[in-house]
């Protein structure tokens, strides 16, 4: 189940952004991931955040911003379990999202989009960490 987040207290979010990105997130330096989760509460207060729960428990999230997903994480225990294509089908259809940018490192991800959809339109050469970003666009028939 896919519910509007509306707590100001984003400990859980926290959590399964640290634990995804501790798994998926290999390309990050510690000083990034350190300086990206400085941000997040800041990052979390400029969108609408979406969860998905299972047994009351928080699963997984999204944020979205205007048409642009913004950031889709997944509880790692939960990986493979489609909670993420259904949160980001929920996007498409219910929230209308268009876009994502995705770290060009993270390959898993890109092919996740890609399968769902997604085609590159752009790339930056650095992001504010000095990542290269890939910038996808939702293509449906």
């Amino acid at each position: 189940m896919v519910q509007r987040y509306i707590l100001s207290d984003y400990s859980k979010l926290i959590d399964i952004w640290e634990r995804a990105v501790k798994k998926t997130h290999t390309f990050l330096s510690k000083e990034s991931y350190e300086k990206i989760r400085a941000s997040l509460e800041e990052y979390f207060n400029s969108v609408e955040i979406y969860v998905y729960k299972k047994n009351g428990k928080d699963i997984a999230f999204m944020g979205v911003k205007d048409d642009k997903l913004e950031m889709l994480f997944c509880d790692p225990d939960y990986f493979r379990q489609g909670i993420g294509t259904f949160m980001l089908n929920y996007a498409l259809n219910f929230l209308n999202i268009k876009y994502v940018d995705v770290n060009e490192a993270n390959l898993s991800a890109i092919e996740f989009y890609k399968y769902n959809g997604f085609n590159e339109v752009a790339r930056t050469e650095h992001d504010v960490f000095g990542y290269p970003i890939l910038h996808l666009a939702y293509e449906h028939d």
